[in-house]
């Protein structure tokens, strides 16, 4: 069996939701002097496994994040963050570390967002 119609464009709202807040975040990080070197979907919409109410986690790695510790981090992205997108952020040198089992387990599932 497939995915109910609901899901599948519960689907594609999600995904139009999550390249329109990564366009933002983007944005912001330039205005704040930080480069976002990359945008990632993770978590149920992006393994398939999602329902049509599931959130829309994201990933973003921004490079001059690394000194700040999680909240510091989101609050840089406050004024862009939405109902029902889960962020998290990461430096490059987080992001591309090989000895973090949970990140490389986001690396696995994660699907680019083009930025």
């Amino acid at each position: 069996m497939g995915k109910a119609k609901s899901a599948l464009a519960s689907q594609h709202e999600a995904l139009e939701k999550a390249k329109s807040f990564v366009e933002k975040a983007k944005a912001r990080a330039s205005c704040l002097g930080l480069t976002l070197l990359g945008a990632y979907l993770v978590g149920s919409r992006a393994r398939g496994d999602y329902l049509r109410d599931s959130d829309i986690d994201i990933i973003l790695v921004v490079k001059g994040v690394r000194k700040l510790n999680f909240l510091e981090r989101l609050q840089l992205f406050t004024d862009t963050l939405e109902p029902s997108i889960d962020l998290r952020i990461y430096d490059a040198e987080e992001w591309e570390s090989t000895e973090n089992t949970w990140i490389n387990q986001l690396k696995q599932e994660a699907i680019k967002i083009d930025t």
